[in-house]
């Protein structure tokens, strides 16, 4: 007896289980061993239900494994600029799946921000399911492996509020420490082309302090050029 995944049912989650040697008929295709627990009981982590309970429902087409929450709002804001007071719109986009938030986003205020938002909300749900970072369950990609600049490195998924922004943390036992920041420096100097000596000098306090804490506030996930997610 094995937990597959969790539906939200109104706002509560119920765990889907597959019980091998259990079966329901199977109706639309659907897989006979896969059983809903279907009871307002709550079950500890680690405790198993009985197989004999009648609080187990046949999975059947009518219950969707994703249901999605997308919820738009824009906001008129003042900034003093030239002493006059200047108005702004933003539009802000906040997307959640079974009950949690999976990722957020803003653009620009009026019709043209909503229909944007709106558009890019869609395609933004089906970029997160293709992609191989975990946008629903983001705290199971909390050390995974990865390459870096090319540099073994794993995943740091730290902010309760956004967790789809990461952090890289470095792996030295594959490389040591001072040659692994020492490269991974050099790589990065050959993708980003060279900027300003005001941008530059600030990158470079942005490095310095990256090596001093001894991993990388990266950010959004989905702006993974430089990430391999595969790494044994």
């Amino acid at each position: 007896m094995n937990k597959l995944f969790q539906i939200q049912v109104y706002d509560k989650l119920y765990w889907v289980w597959g019980i091998e040697g259990k079966e329901h008929a199977g109706y639309n295709d659907n897989p006979k061993t896969w059983w809903l627990y279907y009871s307002e009981e709550e079950i500890p982590d680690g405790i198993t239900p009985s197989i004999d309970s009648d609080s187990w429902v046949p999975f059947q087409s009518g219950m969707n494994r994703l249901n999605f929450e997308i919820n738009f709002k824009q906001t008129t804001r003042t900034k003093e600029k030239w002493g006059e007071t200047d108005f702004r719109s933003s539009t802000f986009c906040t997307i959640n799946c079974n009950g949690r938030k999976i990722y957020q986003f803003p653009t620009t205020g009026g019709d043209r921000g909503l229909s944007f938002a709106m558009a890019k909300a869609q395609h933004l749900i089906v970029q997160m399911l293709e992609h191989p970072f975990n946008f629903l369950n983001p705290e199971k990609e909390h050390g995974r492996k990865i390459y870096w600049y090319g540099m073994p490195a794993t995943v740091r998924v730290w902010r309760h509020d956004s967790p789809w922004e990461i952090g890289i943390d470095p792996c030295y036992d594959e490389v040591p420490q001072e040659e692994w920041w020492n490269e991974y420096e050099k790589r990065k100097s050959t993708y980003i082309p060279k900027k300003r000596d005001d941008f530059a000098e600030i990158d470079k306090e942005h490095d310095e302090e990256n090596r001093s804490d001894g991993w990388i506030n990266w950010g959004d996930a989905l702006s993974d050029q430089h990430i391999n997610w595969f790494r044994n």
